[in-house]
This record gives structure tokens, sequence and C-alpha cells, in this order.
């Protein structure tokens, strides 16, 4: 296999993450908080849901995605709170500067949903949105332009 045919899909979902954050040309950035969403998300839907999502993925952001997974342990995320001190959790070292205050945390995770909305079926992702609870959901339904 050739995994260098792959890197050229992962790295526009990247780029355009980046440009979604505001931060052009900074993939590193853009690639922690995808990583950072990412393994929180999971921490909230069924691992069979995960494998649904993570089918449509690119290979390289699949390999991001179960990065760490262990199946055995599932946190109990509630509400939006518990999902951005999850997040910063993810990486407590560059949480303050990846994630800054709420409002930018919040503003990042609509910009990774958004991002995975352009790459996920409208179906998957109405899978996920039923499988969080209700303040968490509003994370889906508000997109970063409202």
């Amino acid at each position: 296999m050739n995994f260098e045919q792959h890197a050229p899909e992962a790295n526009k979902f990247i780029r355009e993450l980046a440009e979604s954050l505001e931060r052009n040309h900074d993939t590193d950035h853009a690639y922690r908080v995808l990583r950072s969403v990412l393994h929180t998300l999971r921490e909230v839907i069924t691992p069979e849901e995960s494998l649904h999502l993570i089918s449509q993925l690119p290979l390289i952001i699949k390999g991001v995605y179960v990065d760490g997974w262990r199946l055995s342990a599932k946190s109990r995320i509630k509400n939006t709170d518990d999902f951005l001190n999850f997040i910063r959790e993810q990486n407590p070292s560059l949480a303050a500067r990846d994630f800054g205050n709420d409002d930018t945390a919040k503003h990042y995770v609509h910009c990774v949903f958004d991002s995975l909305k352009r790459h996920v079926s409208t179906e998957e992702i109405q899978h996920i949105i039923d499988q969080f609870p209700m303040e968490l959901a509003e994370l889906w339904l508000t997109t970063k332009n409202e």
C-alpha cells in the first residue's frame, strides 16, 4: 500500500480546517484542534457509531481518530462544559493556547463539526447528533456562522 497517495487528502482536510479556524498557515494548530475534538467526540458516541463515522473519513484522519482509543473506557460527557473540559484534557500543555476561552473553544468545535459535515453523509451526522445529550447536540446544530 502506498500511504503517500493518502497524504494529499488528509493535508487538504487539515488546510481547510486551518482556514476555518482563521489560522490559515498553522496546520499544526489545526491538527491539534482536530485531534482533541475527535478524541472527545468518540467519548460521546458508541463504538459502532464511531466506526460508521470513520468509514467516511480520509485514511490518515481515521488514524487520528483511533490513535490511543480504549474501547473499555468511556467518560460521562453530559454537557458543553464537560465536552470543553475533555477537549482541553487531550493536550493540557497547549490547551490554553489551542482553545483559549470557552467562546473560542466552542467556535473551534463548530469548525471541526462543519468540516466533518463536508466529508460525512448527512444521514451519518444525524445518527451522531441523535446520540448526543440535548445540550451537546446544539454544538452540531449551531454553525460557526450563526
